[in-house]
């Protein structure tokens, strides 16, 4: 990865978490309900920006948008967006390294960078 994707992938990752957060929050609580129209925007347009940063390693679903005039449910859209955190982590966990001193760093092109990361999921 460049350093210009190291950054592109860091506001998806943070746009998607967010997106994450509150499509299983509102799927928990009414995951038949319908997702506003607003929001479905919203979380088409984070998904795509998700597709083409993770180009290959996006999720393989036939999912392409969601319909704005047939709403998906809270558990539809907690369901895909899953997906997509997932793929998202496996990147991230591919391009990072955890340097002596214990702190996690963005590989950028082939080097380790000063560019700080967050652990992986299931490391500390």
């Amino acid at each position: 990865m460049t350093a210009e994707e190291v950054e592109q992938f860091r506001k998806m990752a943070a746009q998607l978490e967010a997106l994450h957060q509150e499509a299983t929050a509102a799927s928990k609580k009414q995951p038949d309900k319908p997702v506003s129209k607003f929001k479905v925007e919203l979380a088409n347009s984070v998904l795509e920006t998700a597709k083409q940063v993770l180009g290959t390693s996006a999720p393989t679903l036939s999912f392409e948008r969601f319909d704005t005039d047939d709403l998906p449910s809270n558990s539809d859209v907690s369901f895909v967006v899953s997906q997509f955190v997932e793929c998202a982590e496996k990147v991230k966990a591919q391009n990072i390294k955890r340097h002596f001193n214990g702190v996690w760093y963005w590989v950028v092109d082939n080097a380790t960078s000063d560019i700080v990361a967050v652990a992986p999921k299931g490391v500390r």
